[in-house]
């Protein structure tokens, strides 16, 4: 064997690899400010690739981040900025993934909404009958085939206090109390909380039931569908179009859209769903055999208590419910969906912009009104050859840290936890190290 001609190969192999992963990153914003993370350490704890994919982060008031996975097996993970690390927690049970759902209680515990891999799309029945919606009929069918066997989603409950400290490997299992299922047959699609009244409230998937988790009782409400039509607008045909968030306004009442890209909302001292004349921009199909229409991805409430929002058709809006008014404030990408959305400690207003299977950009929006405009980041890559090197495609969740760091779940196979500093943005003096609580 020629150990030369080898050396000579791996040397060209390196030289390569230092070259194209340069090219990977975007000259046109500061990508030192971009990095990123494995999700545990590589060989011994990290979260295996079919089941790194990562659609749900939170922004812990002890200043840590954490996340859930989806897949074949779902893990919950936390970002320390002490140590500046991702640390497994464990696999969560009987659970293939979290979907935007996680939740802090008043007291600091995380709460956990679990389902099916949400991010999976459905094998199609390729012979489909002829006649009048047989094809929207068949999808339907193909979709609840997926969740037959399937008991329900449910509702974990983890305390970072016990469970943070310790160490985990691959095969361990999260230290999480089990609150129960939620909507039978269904996954948790959507969460958010009441921290005042000690409510969680989400949406299940694919029937679009709106519950109610009362914390102190530890007992469910069903209220029956939030949707009532049924309705395929994607961009990805395969997956029932409803909403992928929830908001919880100080008033207690719960907002999100519903049928027909009107915003909706959940009047708990009635214990009724109610219809604004509040539209969500979008295209908007109408025909006499099939209505087809947006639905919001995101809802985050600014400094002056407005909706912040994001759709399915990737418009950005805001709406002031005291007054009934939603404005439209662009739409970043001429590509479909807004796939995560965060508001940073800066006053811009962050989002990752594309279709699933296609190459997502990062976009911001200064709210301040000093700027005009969306400023493109354009594709996430991290050159740090020749260390390490990667360029992310698929996105699905975003937070913002109290730092005001803003953290970027990756969704790709091998997924990795992507972060971002703002330019003068990070907050001195926001956490104590020694007490970081």
């Amino acid at each position: 064997m020629n150990f030369k001609y080898i050396n000579l190969l791996v040397i060209l192999f390196l030289i390569h690899s230092v070259v194209t992963a340069q090219k990977s990153v975007n000259p046109n914003f500061e990508t030192h400010r971009l990095d990123y993370r494995d999700i545990g350490y590589p060989a011994a704890t990290e979260i295996p690739a079919d089941d790194s994919p990562i659609a749900a982060l939170l922004a812990h008031s002890n200043g840590k981040v954490y996340g859930a996975t989806s897949g074949k097996q779902s893990y919950l993970f936390v970002y320390d900025y002490l140590t500046n690390k991702v640390y497994p927690l464990g696999k969560i049970p009987v659970t293939r993934g979290v979907h935007h759902s996680l939740s802090e209680g008043k007291d600091g515990l995380v709460y956990i909404g679990t389902g099916l891999n949400e991010l999976s799309l459905i094998n199609l029945t390729r012979d489909i009958p002829y006649g009048r919606r047989t094809i929207e009929y068949q999808l339907w069918k193909d979709i609840k085939n997926k969740y037959k066997s399937f008991e329900g989603g449910h509702i974990y409950v983890y305390d970072p206090e016990k469970g943070d400290n310790d160490t985990y490997l691959n095969e361990s299992t999260a230290k999480l109390e089990d609150m129960g299922i939620a909507v039978p047959g269904n996954s948790i699609y959507a969460m958010t909380i009441n921290k005042e009244k000690d409510k969680i409230y989400g949406i299940s998937y694919p029937n679009a039931v709106f519950f109610e988790f009362d914390i102190k009782g530890k007992t469910f409400k069903n209220y029956g569908p939030w949707l009532n039509m049924k309705s395929y607008s994607g961009p990805e045909r395969s997956w029932r179009s409803v909403p992928r968030s929830l908001i919880c306004l100080p008033d207690g009442l719960v907002f999100s859209s519903g049928d027909n890209g009107l915003l909706y909302y959940f009047d708990p001292s009635s214990g009724k769903i109610e219809e604004t004349d509040m539209r969500i921009p979008g295209e908007y199909w109408v025909t006499q055999n099939y209505n087809g229409y947006p639905v919001v991805e995101q809802l985050i409430p600014d400094q002056d208590g407005r909706i912040l929002g994001s759709t399915s058709d990737g418009f950005i809006f805001r709406a002031d419910v005291t007054t009934g008014k939603l404005t439209v404030m662009g739409k970043p990408r001429v590509e479909r969906r807004i796939r995560a959305m965060t508001l940073g400690k800066n006053q811009r207003l962050y989002m990752i912009c594309g279709e699933k299977d296609n190459v997502c950009r990062m976009f911001s929006y200064d709210l301040s009104g000093q700027n005009e405009g969306f400023l493109d980041y354009g594709v996430l890559g991290v050159d740090r050859s020749p260390y390490y090197a990667k360029i992310g495609y698929q996105f699905d969740a975003m937070c913002t840290a109290q730092d005001g760091t803003i953290f970027i779940g990756e969704s790709d196979r091998r997924a990795k936890l992507f972060f971002y500093i703002p330019d003068g943005n990070i907050v001195k003096g926001a956490l104590n190290p020694t007490n970081p609580r």
